[in-house]
């Protein structure tokens, strides 16, 4: 079994899989009404949870599949990037636990583990694909020149796009998270759509940026007023900006690099509008599309276990649990 453990920003998760990659446990839980009233994650309030939720959780594991911690033949955890304090806490709580049996550790990489839960963990990705995150702390583009090498392509020179999604919900008064409340509110309209920032340059032609977009938001609300009324107008048509300046940036990609597929992980890929979009876009260009599951698009120690899985077994990467294991807040895909 490969018990695994993601705790890199506001979201306390633990898996167990097989050597086979069939899940036996999975179970998150979220922060969210935990940093709501600060419109936003609180570092050090989510490492503390992290370090309260961890040990009930893996017990819960083991009670619920009656599996214990010797049949454990590796632990995988996210050591980056992350949050210092939220990657910290998964790293002691688990050499704890590792210790006294040696158990091997598989320390993995966050955005790596996006892409790799966007296809079957019995299919190899294909070399030369092109790989996007994109979620509340990363807008990334990367070309997979041979799993699990990545090089960026491109990225977002300001705001990630779920972050854009937050502070536009935070405007229009909605709750926070504000992706999913923007996605929920624009999918009661039908009708035309405001014309926000479109066209938007950047010396990459791959990069994005979403701060003129968000700037123009606040400004025509400002303008206009708050009027409930009005919420599904303007998330529908905030919503269509972000998606169509995605979509737009992805274009130009396929285009250049001509790939043999497109993977794509985060939270944002939950969005139904934007996997819509991702879907008809991959359709035209004739790019084969694999995105996360729904269910697996936010982080979850499912993609920590899959991608735990394969580092063991091809060796690459497994550490002892007596070995330094450092929290990689911005670890580069190196």
């Amino acid at each position: 079994m490969i018990l695994a453990v993601e705790s890199s920003c506001d979201d306390t998760s633990v898996a167990l899989v097989d050597m086979t990659g069939a899940l036996f446990f999975h179970r998150s839980l979220s922060q969210n009404d935990l940093h709501a009233p600060f419109g936003g994650v609180v570092p050090e309030l989510a490492s503390r949870t992290h370090s309260e939720r961890l040990p009930f959780l893996v017990e819960q594991a083991f009670s619920e599949t009656g599996l214990s911690l010797e049949q454990v033949s590796a632990a995988a955890l996210t050591v980056g990037p992350g949050l210092s304090g939220g990657l910290l806490a998964a790293i002691s709580f688990l050499k704890g636990l590792c210790w006294a049996k040696n158990i091997p550790m598989v320390p993995v990489h966050h955005i790596r583990a996006h892409l790799r839960v966007a296809l079957d963990p019995s299919l190899e990705i294909p070399r030369e694909s092109l790989g996007l995150v994109v979620s509340g702390g990363h807008t990334h583009l990367y070309r997979i020149r041979e799993w699990p090498d990545l090089d960026l392509v491109g990225q977002t020179t300001d705001d990630a796009a779920g972050e854009a999604f937050d502070k536009g919900a935070k405007v229009l008064g909605l709750p926070y998270p504000g992706g999913p409340e923007i996605e929920k509110q624009a999918s009661l309209w039908t009708g035309p759509l405001i014309k926000f920032v479109r066209g938007i340059n950047t010396r990459n032609s791959f990069d994005f940026s979403f701060s003129g977009l968000k700037t123009a938001f606040v400004g025509h609300i400002r303008q206009t007023g708050t009027d409930p009324s009005k919420t599904p107008q303007l998330a529908a048509s905030y919503q269509s900006a972000i998606v169509s300046h995605l979509t737009d940036r992805i274009g130009k990609a396929l285009e250049a690099f001509h790939p043999p597929s497109l993977l794509v992980g985060g939270g944002v890929a939950a969005n139904l509008h934007f996997r819509s979009e991702l879907e008809i876009l991959c359709e035209e260009k004739g790019i084969p599309l694999y995105m996360a599951p729904r269910p697996l698009c936010g982080d979850n120690a499912v993609m920590v276990a899959l991608t735990g899985l394969e580092l063991f077994r091809a060796g690459r990467g497994v550490m002892s649990p007596y070995d330094e294991i450092r929290p990689r807040p911005r670890w580069d895909e190196d």
